[in-house]
């Protein structure tokens, strides 16, 4: 998926940082991942990279075809912005309760 542009290749891509003053000096080094950094803001967007790279690859999927995920809000704003750079159409099923800017946010990615 390298190559596939539109984003793609930054998923997993997050910078890698030491924090210095979390732990006594000498006691550990401490990393963590900026996981924000992904294209969605979240790590789920590693999961839905590879979870929809597999089933193209088995051919479960074919560019055109339709994702429909049941979903409370970053699982399904990270599949939705895959699907749309992969060519494969998106539907979100969500609760009454789901917030309105996570809706938003799967419809900017055609949801």
């Amino acid at each position: 998926m390298e190559n596939a542009g539109g984003g793609l290749s930054a998923i997993g891509n997050t910078p890698l940082v030491r924090l210095g003053k979390v732990v006594p000096e000498g006691a550990a080094e401490v990393w963590v991942k900026l996981e924000g950094s992904n294209p969605t803001g979240s790590y789920k967007d590693r999961m839905a990279i590879s979870l929809l790279s597999a089933a193209l690859a088995r051919g479960d999927v074919t560019s055109g075809d339709t994702v429909v995920e049941f979903t409370g809000g970053s699982t399904g704003t990270a599949l939705a912005f895959v699907s749309a750079v992969l060519g494969l159409k998106f539907i979100a099923v969500y609760s009454d309760a789901f917030s309105h800017s996570k809706q938003q946010a799967m419809e900017a990615f055609g949801a």
